[in-house]
């Protein structure tokens, strides 16, 4: 299975504007880019910060026929939060590795993967090496303060140019493969 990271970042490689959850920073023109390559994938991986932040989104395009698998903690609930409500199939939550949940997607036969976010998962998952490719957007923007790419996770991921292209004036979409 390819696993395709997919990101939205500042200049100086932030995926958040401060303290705020989401690429809400995103332009258009990396939305639009956003809505077309998805349909190419046949499930899709994030966080559960990642989920709140677009849940109703999410829900309410639950049919297109891709499987999402949410990472959190909070998956099989505790005495303090209940866990999330999901629907087999279509939104799953998990809170097994990301080995784990990849191995379980290939077992379905899920062909590619969608790596969504946030920070702490993608981190995890090229910390563990189960990242292809790395799609990145990179917006004209400069924050200073937000999080990281990797959200902090010590990573040395080496990278080869696929492709590069304008996504508008000022806004660019760099394709990478990590080197193996």
């Amino acid at each position: 299975m390819r696993v395709i990271l997919i990101a939205a970042q500042s200049l100086d490689g932030r995926i958040t504007f401060h303290e705020t959850a989401g690429a809400t920073f995103a332009s258009e023109a990396d939305r639009h880019f956003f809505r077309g390559a998805l349909p190419g994938f046949d499930c899709s991986v994030m966080g559960g910060g990642t989920f709140r932040v677009s849940e109703k989104r999410i829900r309410e395009r639950a049919a297109d026929g891709r499987l999402l698998v949410v990472m959190t903690s909070k998956a099989g609930g505790s005495e303090d939060s209940p866990p999330f409500k999901g629907r087999e199939g279509v939104v799953e939550f998990s809170d097994a590795s990301p080995g784990k949940v990849l191995a379980g997607l290939r077992a379905r036969g899920m062909k590619r993967c969608a790596l969504l976010g946030g920070g702490r998962i993608y981190g995890a998952f090229l910390a563990a090496g189960l990242v292809d490719e790395v799609w990145l957007t990179v917006e004209p923007r400069i924050f200073g303060t937000g999080v990281a790419l990797a959200g902090g996770v010590a990573v040395d991921a080496r990278l080869k140019l696929l492709s590069s292209e304008r996504l508008s004036a000022d806004t660019l979409l760099l394709k990478y493969e990590v080197a193996r």
